[in-house]
């Protein structure tokens, strides 16, 4: 009888903890908007996060970037709920020369994250994800915003994801109509999938 007791009460328990899971996609859902709390989790329950997975590349005759997106599911957040986001780690080589590569990085007290991280996307858009955006030398608090079209080429059905870096640029002085931003990769590209 005691272990019947026993065994009731931890299932009461376990209830009073239960988490309510919400889709991802509804994070920004108005009936959601007080829902940050331990007691709820954005879970990535319909895979929108999954097309973004994997490495992808952009080349030109001077660039190579090459990022790959991993999943971290049930990550708690500074705000107290759980929600599964993307994380990745990235190179960038100019004129030959290695700019970045966080690859070979691990994170620290000053990385404690990752330099290309989140999971912002809205159920009217399902292919655009919005991630918050820094560089190894310009790491900081603040971070800039990196938004992300997951689309297919129309031709060859080469998957593709159109990256667009959302930050103030300045007129290079250098060469007069092109533009420049305080990051060293560029704020525009088309990325290609390679694996």
């Amino acid at each position: 009888m005691k272990a019947l007791l026993n065994i009731l009460i931890v299932i009461i328990g376990l209830q009073g903890i239960a988490q309510t899971e919400i889709p991802l996609e509804n994070y920004y859902s108005p009936e959601n908007d007080d829902k940050e709390s331990s007691a709820y989790y954005y879970k990535d329950s319909n895979g929108v996060l999954d097309k973004f997975l994997g490495t992808w590349r952009y080349q030109s005759d001077t660039e190579l970037f090459e990022i790959t997106f991993i999943k971290i599911i049930k990550k708690r957040t500074g705000m107290g709920y759980y929600n599964d986001e993307l994380i990745s780690k990235y190179k960038y080589i100019k004129n030959g020369q290695t700019v970045y590569d966080t690859y070979t990085m691990t994170p620290t007290t000053n990385n404690p994250d990752y330099f290309v991280s989140g999971n912002r996307i809205k159920k009217e858009d399902l292919n655009t994800i919005t991630l918050a955006y820094n560089e190894p030398d310009v790491r900081g608090t603040f971070t800039d915003v990196l938004v992300l079209k997951h689309f297919y080429r129309t031709r060859d059905k080469i998957e593709s994801l159109d990256w667009f870096l959302d930050v103030v640029v300045d007129e290079d002085p250098d060469n007069p109509g092109e533009y420049i931003s305080g990051y060293k990769v560029p704020y525009e590209m088309i990325l290609t999938k390679v694996e």
